[in-house]
């Protein structure tokens, strides 16, 4: 699967499976229009007003986050494991979690009851990414509850 962040024009020029929107970026109506129905649109979500905001507008996934402070998005406030804990008992799409989580907290995260995680900076400064790459996906692969989920099926 390939997503292109924020630019629905380069997600349509290379063909790609979608695109992830920021709360600044494109409406979700704008890039659906542009973007036809197959293809996958993700939004970036703070809180659960904006969580509530992208699946009435039909997103296909969220972005939770970010659940700790992180260098990627330097200035924003964490929104915080509290907001993982909503997000798994209140979100009726696919969401991952994002933001500041690296393998010291990847277990609190997982407890709070996210069952995928996005990270960077862990792996993009990991002296040994592949290590560190394994280890994230046989501690979220311990914790799945589904098997496939299907990005394109409009859950509105």
């Amino acid at each position: 699967m390939f997503i292109i962040n924020d630019r629905v024009d380069l997600a349509l020029a290379v063909d790609a499976d979608g695109v992830h929107l920021g709360q600044e970026d494109l409406p979700i109506a704008v890039a659906r229009q542009l973007l036809g129905p197959q293809r996958i649109i993700g939004r970036s979500t703070t809180n659960p007003e904006e969580m509530h905001q992208a699946i009435t507008q039909g997103a296909n996934y969220i972005g939770v986050g970010p659940v700790y402070e992180t260098p990627t998005k330097a200035g924003k406030a964490a929104a915080g494991l509290e907001y993982v804990r909503y997000a798994a008992q209140h979100c009726s799409i696919p969401w991952f979690a994002i933001g500041g989580i690296d393998v010291d907290n990847v277990h609190d995260v997982i407890a709070a009851g996210a069952e995928r995680v996005a990270v960077v900076r862990s792996l993009m400064q990991a002296q040994q990414p592949t290590l560190v790459t394994q280890y994230f996906l046989s501690q979220t692969a311990r914790h799945v509850r589904t098997s496939k989920v299907d990005f394109t099926q409009s859950h509105v």
